[in-house]
C-alpha cells in the first residue's frame, strides 16, 4: 500500500496527459514490465494499408528541487549502466498516482526532502516513437525530512549545487537523464545572458528586481 506523501503546496494545476499517439483500435502484441508494444493497420495516402507499431511506457516525472539558492542533483548508479551518472530526482508514475503525487514520492524516496511548493514547468513527449509523457516540476523550499530510502536497483548520493555549477555540468554533457527541452534551456543560458536571467528567475521564482514576489 502506497503511503500518503508529506504535505506539499501545488501552485500550478497539472494538465491532462497529452492525447495518446496510439489509436484505440490498436492491438497489444507484447506486454512487458515497463514497455508495451501495440500494432495497428494504418491507411496510407495511396489507398493501401501498412502495419504501424508503437511502444507505450509509463509516464515519468522529474524535479528541480530548490533548497535556498541551491539545486539538488544526484550522482546515481544502476546495475545496467556501466558508470555513475548525474540526474535529477524522478522516476515512473505508478498506477493510480497523479504526476504531483509521483514527484513528491520520488523526491522523498531519493533525497529525503519534502514539503515546500510544487510547480509544473512543462510536459513533454521525449520520443516521437513512444507514447510517453514526462512531467517536469520545480520543487521550491523543500526541507530535509529523513534519510533517502532508495530501492535495491539504485545507489544515489545527493549534491547541492549553484545555478552556475548546474549550467556548467549540463553544458559538459554530464547528465545521463535529463529532459531535452530543459537541457537546451540550460545550454542556452550558458551563452545568452537574457536566457540566463529568465531561467534563473523562473527556477527561484524571482521578479525582475531579483527579489521574491513576497518581498515586494
Amino acid at each position: 500500500m502506497r503511503k500518503k506523501p508529506l504535505d506539499v503546496l501545488h501552485t500550478k494545476t497539472v494538465p491532462k496527459k497529452p492525447m495518446s499517439k496510439i489509436p484505440e483500435r490498436a492491438k497489444l502484441v507484447f506486454q512487458g514490465i515497463r514497455y508495451d508494444v501495440f500494432q495497428w493497420e494504418q491507411d496510407l495516402y495511396d489507398g493501401t494499408t501498412k502495419t504501424f507499431e508503437m511502444i507505450r511506457r509509463a509516464s515519468t516525472v522529474e524535479a528541480l528541487v530548490v533548497v535556498g539558492d541551491r539545486i539538488i542533483i544526484q550522482q546515481e548508479e544502476q546495475p545496467h549502466v556501466p558508470y555513475p551518472f548525474l540526474s535529477f530526482p524522478g522516476g515512473c508514475i505508478e498506477p493510480g498516482e497523479t504526476p504531483q503525487e509521483a514527484v513528491v514520492r520520488e523526491v522523498l524516496e531519493e533525497t529525503g526532502y519534502s514539503r515546500g511548493t510544487l510547480q509544473l514547468l512543462h510536459v513533454q513527449n521525449p520520443l516521437q516513437s513512444q507514447d510517453w509523457s514526462m512531467y517536469v516540476f520545480i520543487f521550491r523550499g523543500a526541507e530535509r525530512m529523513r534519510e533517502p530510502q532508495t530501492d535495491a536497483g539504485e545507489k544515489i548520493t545527493i549534491r547541492l549545487v549553484t545555478f552556475d555549477e548546474l549550467i556548467d555540468l549540463v553544458d559538459r554533457g554530464e547528465f545521463y537523464r535529463f529532459e531535452s527541452t530543459l537541457r537546451l534551456r540550460f545550454i542556452r543560458a550558458k551563452y545568452h545572458r537574457p536566457s540566463y536571467e529568465i531561467l534563473y528567475r523562473e527556477i527561484f521564482k524571482l521578479n525582475r528586481t531579483g527579489k521574491h514576489p513576497s518581498a515586494d
